[in-house]
């Protein structure tokens, strides 16, 4: 047991950890998170979206491996945060005295000098204020300082504590949720009184055909006080709206999708890449018959390899789609914008292409605790590296004095910054 409680509080198992939830980091921030299903297919084909799924890659932050990663960072940085205060505390109360430091001797430097210059010596190395002692009837002078920064790795690792514990109830109390649509649809935002209306959509495209920005309109109903709030929503700068963030996550095609039998029309709809319409969705006794759009090329090309598009421009739109008849597939093509798609009396004609946006509605309430977090680890390393306890030492004779110095960290700079005093005061 002595060795299980060893290992959970190792800085080995800190820095794994650590490592493997960089690594997991990494891939949350490449792979779209919360996306759907079809959009990871259409990104990394079938097998590798089947398999970023089944990882749940998708929502890497959610998963419940990640969650045991964080947990057991946890537990790690609580043991070590448990363990190492008494040792500081008391180093802080009791380990700086005359005594203490006589008794080690290694001290890094050591100057001759009279009473008067060592007294100048140590006030110019920030020592205004020491104490005088005698033992075993010797005479010293005896300062330290910067103390405080004894606590600057302790603290650094309580503030990573309160970040994995901010993190963790994050996790637990935040709200996540997606909706998309095109402008003029008003989506409701699931498991909220919050309606999203998609007031407009634009691509903002560099002179090179590739994407600069994603703009997103938006007004948020909230149904139950009536009030409504509007607002712009882009790639990293989101729409802030009743404690919650309104981001524009991702894009893509859909278009008008009428569906005919005979003269007569049975449905009209906007479909999504993706996403398929069922004849018997509509009229049980209708043919058991579906459409799948599978995806639109704005500026259709027939490649080598099948359809492509020459530019992100709707210049010559056409979709390819499946036809499917009692779950087997009859037909796949391509067809462009309002040609009649024909199966029997059926016509299905796609039109209007337009791009929709997706939006990621995201709230989290213990965002304070992360933060406060962070601030304790940059105090924490400010400590640690700007406050380097120091001490020094001075032996009193009659007529003469030597000045000794220590410090664990910062050693060479300490030396240097002796000796470039000692040749003022001295030569």
């Amino acid at each position: 047991m002595k060795k299980v409680f060893r290992y959970f509080s190792s800085m080995g198992l800190a820095l794994l950890l650590l490592g493997l939830i960089v690594v997991a980091c990494v891939l949350g921030g490449i792979i779209p998170q919360g996306a759907l299903p079809n959009q990871y297919a259409a990104l990394y084909g079938q097998t590798p979206a089947d398999i970023l799924m089944f990882l749940h890659l998708d929502k890497v932050f959610t998963a419940w491996w990640f969650l045991v990663l964080v947990g057991l960072l946890l537990i790690n940085l609580c043991l070590c945060s448990l363990l190492r205060f008494p040792k500081v505390l008391k180093k802080y109360r009791e380990g700086y005295s005359l005594q203490s430091r006589l008794s080690k001797n290694n001290a890094l430097f050591s100057y001759d000098l009279t009473r008067q210059q060592g007294e100048e010596m140590m006030k110019r190395l920030g020592f205004a204020k020491t104490q005088e002692a005698v033992i075993d009837g010797v005479s010293w002078r005896y300062g330290v300082r910067r103390k405080a920064g004894l606590w600057g790795s302790w603290l650094s690792h309580l503030g990573m504590l309160v970040i994995v514990v901010g993190f963790a109830l994050g996790q637990l109390l935040m709200f996540e949720e997606s909706v998309y649509g095109v402008p003029g649809q008003r989506l409701k935002l699931p498991n909220t009184q919050l309606e999203v209306q998609i007031d407009g959509f634009q691509i903002l495209f560099r002179p090179d055909d590739t994407v600069e920005q994603y703009v997103a309109d938006l007004t948020v109903h909230n149904l139950e006080d009536g009030t409504q709030r509007s607002g712009t929503s882009m790639v990293n700068t989101p729409f802030q709206a009743y404690g919650k963030s309104f981001l524009q996550n991702s894009t893509g095609w859909a278009a008008t999708l009428d569906t005919f039998k005979g003269e007569e029309q049975l449905d009209s709809r906007v479909l999504f890449a993706g996403e398929s319409l069922s004849l018997t969705d509509l009229n049980p006794d209708d043919m058991d018959l579906t459409l799948l759009f599978h995806a639109l090329y704005p500026d259709y090309v027939k490649g080598m390899d099948g359809p492509r598009t020459k530019s992100p421009n709707l210049n010559n739109p056409a979709a390819l789609f499946s036809l499917y008849y009692q779950g087997k597939l009859v037909d796949m093509n391509v067809a462009g914008m309002g040609y009649d798609i024909k199966v029997a009396d059926y016509r299905f004609v796609l039109s209007h292409p337009q791009p929709y946006s997706l939006i990621q509605v995201v709230s989290d309430p213990a965002l304070p605790i992360v933060a406060l977090g962070g601030l304790m680890m940059l105090i924490g390393l400010f400590l640690a590296f700007y406050l380097r306890p120091e001490e020094v030492w001075m032996l009193i004779g009659q007529d003469s004095a030597t000045v000794f110095g220590y410090t664990l960290k910062g050693a060479a700079l300490f030396i240097d910054k002796a000796a470039i005093i000692y040749k003022e005061i001295a030569l």
